[in-house]
């Protein structure tokens, strides 16, 4: 098992995020092949009536560990529990990491010139797309 400490979590709620106030966390892969990860976050109880909602439903993550500058990762899985805590909420998420192909940069960027995106739109529309990092659907 490898665990990696959390520094950053968003959680997609329609199509923006949610930044839970992060107090501590880890994400731990138990290295088997379906929802191989398992992230438990200690957070605040600002949003608890909203993260209800979410019990026992698929959610997608973003995760950033170890450091601040690292890319985030995608994650995909469901919100398992909500428990009080001394310090507020904890929550523990099993799921899977969302791979991105090595070409992804220049998938989205071809998506969004064929979306007609031109000069500073197309920059910020890349650089919003490229922090969420949106699943690009092609067709085969």
């Amino acid at each position: 098992m490898k665990s990696f400490k959390i520094v950053e979590i968003k959680m997609q709620n329609e199509n923006n995020y949610i930044i839970l106030d992060l107090i501590d966390g880890v994400i731990i892969n138990n290295e088997v092949s379906k929802d191989s990860w398992i992230v438990e976050v200690a957070t605040s109880e600002d949003f608890k009536d909203i993260l209800e909602e979410f019990i026992g439903t698929e959610v997608t993550l973003l995760i950033r560990i170890t450091r601040a500058s690292n890319t985030p990762a995608l994650f995909h899985g469901k919100l398992m529990e909500m428990n009080n805590i001394s310090v507020g909420l904890s929550l523990i998420f099993i799921g899977d990491i969302i791979q991105q192909g090595p070409h992804y940069a220049e998938e989205l960027l071809e998506k969004l010139m064929q979306e007609n995106y031109e000069g500073e739109a197309l920059l910020n529309e890349f650089k919003t797309r490229m922090e969420s990092k949106e699943d690009i659907k092609t067709s085969d």
